[in-house]
């Protein structure tokens, strides 16, 4: 299913560099954009597979990855009234964000964002670690990084982790965001650890 799907990484910093190289390096055909045009995203060391886009280009697509600031989320859902049949995938954090508490008034970092995306199942996912880990390469017989997803959407998360393992992550579906997905907002249990899948042949070796 994945491979039918049109993926876009909204965002050149650190976050969106690490997953555009990581679509990259697998070959996994996706929009990279910005708000500045694409002129300005340097893809000379990337595959084919990523292209530059505008914005509106990259909103197009079916699964849309937010790599940008938390403070520009709700800017960037006002661009569109609907987004009915979108996935939009929210790898921010209000963390260290000034007045966070006061802005989220008691609700979930990405519970906030949703309502920013009107029709959108979101998703939860790609946050819970430094952008350098993300970027990380290891040989296959260290395991594969964990990944965890989340969204009150189970299709939705099951695509997202159907991503996850085409981009060489071990994905995890924690439930909906206020269950299992509390876990990886900023601040909590699941966030900055490094846990890694075993490939198999190490698993039983181990038992």
């Amino acid at each position: 299913m994945s491979g039918a799907l049109k993926y876009a990484v909204v965002g050149t910093g650190s976050v969106g560099a690490v997953l555009a190289r990581r679509f990259s390096d697998h070959q996994v055909p996706t929009l990279w954009a910005n708000t500045r045009g694409p002129q300005t995203i340097d893809v000379t060391e990337l595959s084919a597979s990523i292209t530059p886009a505008t914005l509106d280009a990259a909103l197009d697509a079916d699964v849309i990855i937010l790599a940008i600031p938390f403070l520009k989320v709700r800017e960037l859902g006002k661009t569109r009234s609907d987004w009915s049949g979108k996935i939009v995938v929210d790898a921010t954090n209000a963390f260290l964000v000034p007045n966070s508490e006061q802005i989220l008034g008691g609700r979930l970092s990405t519970e906030y964002n949703a309502e920013a995306f009107p029709g959108a199942a979101v998703v939860k996912s790609f946050n819970q670690t430094a952008a350098t880990r993300l970027a990380e390469k290891r040989p296959p017989e260290f395991g594969k990084r964990v990944i965890f997803v989340s969204s009150n959407d189970s299709a939705a998360s099951a695509t997202v982790a159907g991503l996850c393992t085409d981009l060489g992550f071990a994905p995890i579906e924690i439930g909906r965001i206020d269950e299992g997905g509390v876990l990886i907002q900023a601040r909590n249990a699941l966030v900055l650890r490094e846990l890694y899948e075993l490939p198999s042949e190490s698993s039983r070796t181990l038992r």
